[in-house]
């Protein structure tokens, strides 16, 4: 039998320097999927300007994304240099941190496989459809499908007959 252990609650520091570290890593990959295409573009294969237009794309996604994460991980210091705010956590799964850490993940590949095809650039196209996919299932969609107020007042009304019945027949009893 598996006991139900409270997970436990991260102190600022702590989400301070795993946000360092998860923006150095992120960075990293980054770095390293530009010198790769680069040096590959530069003195092994023929580009294009087209492969290099499309690489720029998928660079300067790169580039929002980190920002947006080195933005979310803000952190403020007091006077002793204590971190008083780490911002948020970049590794919390429901934040939006995960979503960018997505599309720096699928930016590095798409630049890797692009190596072998042009059309490995249209894997960006996941990025904008995946942003749509939530944007309807977890705003509009509830939104849509939301009882109005008339339907609510109808519920009250039936809820309420029946508990009149239910309680006619207590005192019948």
């Amino acid at each position: 039998m598996r006991r139900m252990v409270k997970q436990a609650t991260k102190g600022q520091k702590e989400i301070y320097e795993e946000n360092q570290s998860t923006i150095l890593t992120f960075g990293a990959a980054c770095l390293v999927a530009v010198v790769i295409h680069l040096a590959a573009c530069f003195f092994l294969l023929e580009c294009t300007s087209n492969t290099y237009i499309f690489f720029g794309v998928s660079v300067v996604v790169e580039l929002i994304a980190l920002a947006f994460m080195k933005s979310m991980a803000g952190a403020r210091f007091d006077e002793r240099g204590r971190v008083t705010d780490a911002g948020m956590d970049l590794n919390d799964p429901a934040a939006f941190g995960e979503y960018c850490k997505d599309v720096i993940i699928l930016t590095v590949i798409t630049q890797i496989i692009a190596l072998y095809s042009t059309y490995a650039y249209l894997i960006l196209l996941l990025i904008p459809a995946a942003a749509a996919y939530k944007v309807f299932f977890s705003l509009i969609l509830p939104w849509i499908t939301a009882p109005t107020g008339d339907s609510a007042e109808e519920m009250d009304d039936k809820k309420l007959r029946k508990r009149e019945r239910r309680e006619k027949i207590v005192y019948r009893r």
